[in-house]
């Protein structure tokens, strides 16, 4: 499953808490991770400075409190948890899944599910709110109700309802196949 995994696992940049106005780049990749930093000074008569990169492992992260600290410090703990879960290969694989492949569970899903996973995270929040979905839904619920009507016919008559729709039965084989 781990393959499935893009090459940039996490990626974030900020500029430093006030009184600094240096500039920060963190991210994470499959192997290591790679902090950049670019301090900002105001004052005309410094001498030029340059980026500074830090490239550690996995496994040197995970033992490197100072790093750590910077990253608190800057992003905040939540990041810093998050960070250390990565590079211990607790991955989060939902939110990485392909958005079509989402959609398509999420329009199984009722609309107090759909509203409760629209809070988890933002990437969930524009896929729960988008357009895409609730259109898949009214399609999905169309269908069921057609399904419905049909199942209510005596036997005879859905047997002429379907020979004299022949373009129904195609649309419907056309959307198993799409699926699946």
């Amino acid at each position: 499953m781990t393959s499935l995994l893009q090459d940039k696992l996490y990626e974030i940049h900020s500029q430093a808490p006030s009184p600094s106005k240096d500039f920060h780049h963190f991210t994470i990749t499959k192997t290591e991770v790679i902090w950049r930093s670019w301090r900002i000074s105001l004052r005309p008569n410094q001498e030029k400075i340059f980026p500074k990169e830090v490239r550690k492992p996995h496994s040197d992260f995970l033992l490197n409190e100072q790093l750590h600290k910077q990253v608190q410090n800057i992003f905040g703990n939540k990041m810093l948890e998050y960070t250390l879960n990565l590079c211990q290969g607790c991955y989060d694989f939902l939110t990485r899944m392909p958005d079509n492949l989402i959609m398509h569970i999420l329009s199984f899903l009722n609309a107090d599910d759909i509203r409760q996973l629209s809070k988890t995270c933002k990437k969930f929040q524009q896929l729960c709110s988008s357009e895409e979905l609730w259109e898949r839904i009214r399609l999905l619920q169309d269908k069921h109700t057609h399904d419905l009507k049909i199942m209510r016919f005596p036997v005879y008559k859905k047997l002429t309802y379907f020979n004299q729709k022949p373009s129904h039965q195609k649309q419907m084989q056309r959307r198993q196949t799409t699926f699946f």
